[in-house]
């Protein structure tokens, strides 16, 4: 008789084997468990990444926000002395109408003027809003603040300088 070569295939169904059906789900608890610990590391690492991330970018804020406060300051003082040194020269402050623009720019209705008392215009604060300047009591005082990064919404100034005869009893916040 004649073989036929399909008979000389090998066998391929599955003989169970105690010991290698252990052995195989041994390997598939321990692949589990390393694949689990992969994941809690990768997930702890991606917390402590973002967690310094943000504290990156708060100390990038703060820090800026402080650069913004101390150029407040640094205006409204190049400010104080300026509106000092126009006193001097006009016994009186701008008027309202004149406005810190009195500083940079000769107002046509004043003569003799001896400026620009102060280099640059600083009208604008740190944060985009204008310096508020206020006199009273003819030009013989001012009050001149910001509204910080509040802006006018906060209904109160951040911080202000003053002429000594104001009167206000303000001080720039320390």
């Amino acid at each position: 008789m004649r073989q036929i070569p399909s008979t000389h295939r090998p066998d391929k169904t599955m003989v169970f084997v105690p010991e290698l059906r252990e052995a195989r789900l041994k390997r598939e608890r321990r692949n589990r468990r390393a694949f689990i610990v992969a994941m809690a590391s990768c997930a702890i690492l991606a917390i402590m990444a973002f967690t310094v991330w943000r504290a990156h970018e708060r100390k990038q804020a703060q820090a800026q926000a402080q650069w913004r406060e101390l150029m407040a300051r640094r205006e409204l003082d190049l400010y104080a002395k300026a509106l000092e040194i126009f006193h001097a020269d006009f016994e009186r402050y701008p008027t309202a109408k004149e406005g810190l623009g009195a500083l940079v720019r000769q107002p046509s209705s004043l003569a003799g003027w001896r400026g620009p008392y102060i280099e640059g215009d600083y009208s604008v604060d740190p944060w985009g809003n204008e310096y508020v300047y206020q006199t009273f009591n003819d030009g013989t005082g001012y009050i001149l603040s910001s509204h910080g990064p509040e802006g006018e919404a906060a209904g109160r100034a951040f911080l202000q300088v003053h002429s000594e005869t104001s009167g206000s009893g303000v001080a720039p916040k320390p």
